[in-house]
């Protein structure tokens, strides 16, 4: 290979991958909501973003194929309709196509994490810091926008003598796409059923601050001597609100269901919703006989 060739080339692949990996540290003071979900269901969440993006891309290609096919045979007789359906396929396949590639590749990315046993959360860290997903995000609200407005044009339009193929055609796509988001919700409700009942039961309540200052407080470093006398196993050696370590001699809340957390941040979490931040557990559950023993001595201590 001629080295201006090999040049343009490398030039190429670096420009594809910072145009698919995630460098942008403006996004980190503001993640996209997606990782809200990958962090609370990682492996339901990867399961659904591989689905909803393989069945993505295979039902553009499926679009973009006959619909590009048809124009190409019939774009002139299409021009004497009622409704320019023809302008509205062709730009619906362009933004479909666009899709494509953020689509496959996200597919690919997160399959592969997943047969590593990598970290998919930091995996979506990556690829929505990416400028792909932004640009996949505003060709996606531009899609809604036409699809929309094809409705409406589809609705209005009366049968075609020189071109009889296009109103199916477009009805056709119109069709899939409803099936398309029919398939994203089905796939949804499938990989969060408990999220999404507990959504329709009622929104979370918080916790009285009488409630919370019941909770039992140890310090840290009290709690580690105890569990080496014992010679027992910390069950938490971390915040699972602020994901910290554990340090010093820092004030600790125990819940009802034995896990531990810094006292300022559960104290705000239960403000907001009274359960546990890692078993749901509500905190006014009863407790075990054993656990209550147990808190009552570190409560006394």
């Amino acid at each position: 290979m001629p080295p201006v060739l090999r040049r343009l080339t490398r030039s190429v692949q670096r420009r594809m991958q910072s145009f698919f990996d995630g460098t942008n540290r403006e996004a980190d003071e503001n993640p996209d909501p997606l990782l809200d979900v990958v962090q609370q269901y990682p492996i339901e969440a990867a399961w659904f973003i591989k689905v909803v993006m393989f069945y993505g891309s295979v039902s553009s290609l499926a679009t973009i194929v006959p619909c590009g096919l048809f124009l190409l045979a019939f774009w002139e007789p299409c021009r004497l309709c009622n409704r320019p359906l023809r302008c509205w396929l062709a730009l619906h396949c362009l933004l479909q196509l666009m899709q494509a590639p953020v689509r496959i590749v996200f597919y690919l990315r997160v399959r592969e994490i997943q047969r590593l046993d990598g970290d998919i959360q930091e995996c979506m860290r990556q690829l929505t810091q990416a400028p792909a997903w932004r640009t996949s995000k505003f060709v996606s609200i531009a899609s809604y926008a036409w699809f929309v407005l094809g409705v409406v044009w589809l609705l209005n339009s009366t049968y075609c003598d020189s071109c009889p193929g296009l109103y199916r055609l477009s009805l056709g796509v119109v069709v899939a796409s409803f099936l398309k988001l029919l398939m994203t919700l089905v796939v949804f409700n499938r990989c969060f059923p408990v999220r999404g009942e507990a959504s329709l039961q009622a929104k979370p309540r918080g916790a009285t601050q009488e409630l919370i200052d019941s909770l039992p407080l140890f310090e840290f470093g009290v709690e580690e001597v105890e569990v080496r006398r014992e010679g027992r196993r910390r069950s938490d050696s971390s915040c699972a609100v602020c994901l910290c370590e554990f340090e010093g001699a820092e004030q600790l809340r125990r819940l009802p269901c034995n896990h531990s957390f810094h006292q300022s941040c559960i104290d705000r979490w239960l403000r907001w919703n009274q359960v546990c931040p890692l078993c749901l557990r509500d905190v006014q559950a009863p407790a075990d006989a054993s656990l209550s023993r147990k808190l009552k001595e570190v409560k006394s201590d």
